[in-house]
C-alpha cells in the first residue's frame, strides 16, 4: 500500500468514525459510575470523579437531565394521577432524548443520531441509579424532600415491588448498554445516500 492509499484510508477512517471515537470515553466513565454505585455505594450515581474536561461535559449533561426530569413531573401532573405524576420525571427524561433521535433519525443525521442515542443511553443510567435506590432511599433528593418523596420507592411500594429494585436497576442498565451501542455503531449501521439529479426531458 502506498503512502498516499493509507493517508486516504486514515482520513476516511477518521471521518466516519470520529464521534465514535468521541462517546468511547463518556460511554466508559458512565458504565464505571454505574457499575460501582450498583455494585458498591449508591452515592457514586451522583459523586463520581470524571476526569477533566469530561467532568464539566457530564455537569452539563445531568443538569439537563435533571431539568427535564422535573420537568416530566409538571408536564404528566396534567393528567390528574397521581402514579403517572411521579413516572413522569423519568419517563420524560427518557422520552426527550427519544424525540431528539427521532428527529435526527427523519432528516438522516447520523452525528446527531449518535449524540442523541448516547444521551437516551445515559438518561436511562440515571433512571437506572434512582431506581435502584427505591428500596434504601438513600440518593438526596433536590430541594432536600424527605425520602417519602423517593419517585421510585412509591412506585414499587404501590406495584409491591420494592424488592426488585436492583434487579429493575439492572435491566435500565442493560438498555443504556443497548443505546450505546447503537450510537458506536451507527456509521456501519445507518447508509449513506446520495441526491441524484436526472434530466428527464427527452
Amino acid at each position: 500500500m502506498s503512502k498516499e492509499d493509507f493517508k486516504d484510508k486514515a482520513i476516511g477512517f477518521i471521518k466516519k468514525w470520529w464521534c465514535s471515537l468521541l462517546l468511547l470515553p463518556f460511554i466508559y466513565y458512565t458504565l464505571h459510575q454505574i457499575y460501582w454505585a450498583l455494585r458498591f455505594n449508591i452515592h457514586f450515581a451522583v459523586n463520581y470523579n470524571y476526569p477533566f474536561p469530561l467532568n464539566i461535559f457530564y455537569f452539563l449533561i445531568d443538569n439537563f437531565l435533571l431539568i427535564v426530569h422535573e420537568a416530566g413531573h409538571t408536564f404528566f401532573s396534567l393528567f390528574g394521577v397521581r402514579f403517572i405524576t411521579i413516572l413522569g420525571g423519568s419517563l420524560f427524561q427518557i422520552i426527550l432524548p427519544l424525540l431528539i433521535l427521532l428527529y435526527t433519525w427523519v432528516n438522516r443525521k447520523k452525528i446527531g443520531m449518535q449524540l442523541s442515542l448516547f444521551l437516551v443511553g445515559i438518561s436511562w443510567l440515571d433512571v437506572a441509579g434512582y431506581a435502584a435506590d427505591a428500596g434504601r432511599r438513600q440518593l438526596p433528593l433536590i430541594g432536600g424532600l424527605s425520602k417519602e418523596a423517593h419517585d421510585w420507592y412509591n412506585m414499587l411500594y404501590q406495584l409491591d415491588m420494592l424488592e426488585y429494585d436492583l434487579t429493575i436497576g439492572i435491566i435500565f442498565v442493560g438498555i443504556a448498554i443497548i443505546c450505546y451501542l447503537l450510537a458506536i455503531f451507527i456509521p456501519v449501521l445507518v447508509r449513506d445516500y446520495k441526491q441524484v439529479k436526472l434530466n428527464l426531458n427527452i
